[in-house]
């Protein structure tokens, strides 16, 4: 019984110490599995994969970043895919003037395929970096 509740005490204590702590990198996968971003923090710039599964219906791909989850998007990067793309691409972009790291920054991607269809994918979210001062 001991051991249960040892157990029982060490498993809530990893679950919160992980829901509290930050991580410098997001990772967002698609619902359809077609598209997945992450973004990771470099010391004055953000680094943003893209990976790509059928990569050959897009005409283009654009990244917007916000400093809110909803609202005020505006485009960092556009992508323009080439006839000749083949299904699986992985990109790397580099934002190199990202918003202060003070801040959280959000990253979406929108895609518009060679039809013309527009799809805006959800948001990840990159935590703001705070300045703490260790005595």
């Amino acid at each position: 019984m001991k051991k249960q509740w040892l157990l029982i005490f060490f498993c809530g204590v990893a679950g919160i110490s992980s829901l509290f702590s930050q991580s410098t990198d997001y990772f967002m996968k698609s619902g359809d599995d077609e598209l997945a971003i992450e973004v990771t923090r470099g010391k004055q710039c953000v680094d943003i994969a893209l990976y790509f599964t059928k990569a050959s219906q897009y005409e283009s791909v654009l990244i917007e970043r916000s400093d809110n989850q909803q609202l005020n998007f505006s485009q960092c990067k556009y992508i323009k895919f080439n006839d000749s793309a083949s299904d699986t691409v992985v990109l790397s972009k580099r934002d190199s003037y990202p918003m202060p790291f003070v801040n959280d920054i959000y990253y979406r991607v929108k895609t518009i395929t060679k039809d013309g269809v527009t799809r805006i994918y959800p948001s990840v979210r990159l935590p703001g970096v705070q300045n703490v001062k260790v005595e």
